[in-house]
């Protein structure tokens, strides 16, 4: 590693939302102290479950690092992973360590300004729309939160009784929005002049299920926001929001951090002047000028990467890949779908393993090559930083399964975009169809049979089908037993598994299959159709002596005329 001061960060997951400016704020900070920074987050694909993601935070070496932030904030959503992480800076971190959000049982913590903030908003509607009758939307009782504290303090200070029927407790998720929504169109709760919501994502769904229960805003309920995210400047009603201010909230935490290291008086940043940012949905409308410029030169990059990505044909070339080699060279080619990188690795290892085999540096192993190092260590020995100063950890986790993870080094602040959050999940996937692929006997040993003999073997010779196979559910990946596919079959240059409870699409193709499951008791019956014969109950001859085979769910597929025949002595013998 290189003699360069640097920084571990825990983070959760890129959502682009007003969370990644923590990222922003200490990158661009650390870069301003000398310090490298080394992201470790959790690209996930589901915002309710990990898929053992969480697996990437086993990585941190905290005796390599200078210091650590730990952005606690952002693991709303998963709060579970909030005390293991604790312990583990407790107990095996001695570099000082800053949070960003709250903590019991770490020093050092940084926090929002959100209770100052959070009046502001409230102070909008009694002051300047003269509400009176006002509830808070969002959190959970028993938690304390600074915005509900916040909301309290306001609505006193102006003589509103306020009590706990004010609070209406929901979580930080929509369903709260939902039921709040339902209760005030039957009259179970009564009718407010407003309603402050902790989040966009809540007043969005808020204002939405008021519309389909008649209710107008902001003519019949003004709702205000929070975080000034995407969620408010929707385009059917504009929300009034306050901006978080998290990028100074990260450029604090390193100020904080460079404090505890070198034992200098902290030297705060120039924070920028917040206010309330009016829409729609409290009767002002939206009042700030757009940068349209910006707006459209994101919005034409965002199209261009789509486009870029949806014409590599990334995961129909990516699943066809049959050997590491061909794996590594693919990584290669298609590095470019990954914007503004100057830097980037693919390590494959075990869980729990201490080493990792890197399979892909660029510019440093790009045919094929590999390097074996300590996977803490997360770059090989020969790597040189060069003018890398942010670089990102991910993991690459299929079903649970570590496959190992990929870095991404960049020159200055940056955030790693939805396409690398693919290109890692996809490369999991891909690890995981290449090791059923090595697993499966080559095309040679299924044509095994002694030649001096055409008997079929029997079902007693044939084993069960134990291997699984990777079907396309959801938009992502999952196994499924052999075993319980009924049939293969190819349609409009695709190729699906048949089971009881529908077909799921492949990625490979049925001449592979048919070469790799013969063995495993499938036989093509057709161009298009390989059967199970295990799931082949028995068959029905047709008037023009066709025949159909008839599956064990009772479908019936068609037999083409040339293997009829073969078909008929193989049913008899299974």
């Amino acid at each position: 590693m290189s003699s360069h001061r640097s920084i571990a960060v825990i983070f959760s997951d890129i959502r682009e939302d007003y969370n990644d400016a923590f990222l922003t704020g200490i990158q661009s900070q650390a870069n301003a102290c000398g310090y490298r920074t080394f992201t470790f987050s959790m690209p996930q694909t589901s915002e309710l479950y990990t898929n053992n993601e969480e697996w990437v935070y086993s990585l941190i070496d905290y005796d390599r690092y200078d210091g650590v932030i730990f952005v606690e904030h952002t693991f709303s959503n998963h709060k579970s992973l909030i005390p293991p992480i604790e312990k583990s800076l407790r107990e095996n971190c001695s570099c000082p360590v800053v949070v960003i959000g709250s903590s019991n049982v770490l020093p050092n913590v940084i926090g929002m300004e959100n209770r100052k903030n959070f009046e502001k908003v409230v102070e909008h509607l009694t002051d300047v729309h003269g509400c009176r009758t006002l509830y808070c939307l969002g959190g959970e009782k028993g938690i304390a939160d600074e915005r509900i504290d916040g909301f309290v303090n306001v609505l006193k200070s102006r003589g509103i009784p306020c009590d706990e029927d004010n609070l209406l407790y929901g979580g930080y998720w929509i369903s709260g929005a939902e039921t709040v929504a339902k209760d005030i169109a039957c009259g179970t709760l009564e009718k407010p002049d407003a309603i402050v919501c902790l989040n966009d994502e809540i007043a969005y769904a808020l204002i939405k299920q008021l519309f389909f229960a008649g209710l107008r805003v902001p003519e019949d309920i003004l709702v205000t926001g929070f975080d000034d995210s995407s969620y408010a400047s929707n385009s059917a009603v504009s929300i009034t929001t306050f901006t978080a201010d998290t990028h100074f909230c990260g450029q604090r935490a390193v100020s904080l951090l460079h404090s505890l290291i070198t034992g200098r008086p902290q030297q705060l940043p120039k924070q920028k002047k917040h206010s309330v940012i009016t829409g729609d949905s409290c009767g002002c409308g939206r009042k700030s000028l757009l940068n349209v410029r910006a707006k459209l030169d994101a919005l034409n990059s965002n199209e261009r990467c789509e486009m870029e990505f949806r014409n590599s044909l990334f995961e129909e070339k990516l699943y066809k890949v049959s050997s590491q080699k061909e794996l590594s060279l693919f990584i290669k080619n298609h590095k470019y779908l990954i914007r503004d990188h100057i830097s980037l690795s693919v390590n494959l290892m075990e869980q729990y393993d201490r080493f990792a085999k890197c399979i892909f540096l660029k510019d440093y192993l790009i045919n094929g090559e590999t390097a074996v190092f300590r996977a803490d260590s997360i770059y090989p020995d020969m790597f040189s930083y060069g003018a890398i100063q942010n670089i990102y950890i991910l993991p690459l986790v299929f079903d649970k399964r570590v496959y190992g993870f990929m870095t991404i080094g960049y020159a200055g602040p940056e955030l790693y975009t939805r396409h690398a959050k693919v290109f890692a999940n996809r490369l999991a996937i891909g690890a995981e169809i290449l090791n059923v692929r090595q697993q499966l006997p080559p095309a040679e040993e299924t044509r095994s049979v002694p030649a001096q003999t055409d008997v079929v073997p029997t079902v007693s010779e044939v084993k069960t089908p134990s291997a699984t196979i990777l079907v396309m559910h959801n938009s992502s990946m999952t196994k499924v037993h052999l075993e319980n596919v009924l049939y293969f079959e190819s349609y409009e240059k695709k190729v699906f598994a048949a089971m009881k409870n529908g077909k799921y699409e492949i990625k490979q193709r049925l001449f592979e299959l048919e070469e790799q499951l013969t063995h495993k008791n499938f036989f093509r019956i057709s161009r298009s159709v390989l059967v199970n014969m295990n799931k082949t109950v028995g068959y029905k001859v047709e008037p023009d002596r066709s025949i159909l085979a008839v599956m064990s769910d009772r479908e019936e597929l068609r037999v083409s005329r040339t293997n009829k025949e073969e078909f008929k002595q193989r049913l008899e013998r299974t």
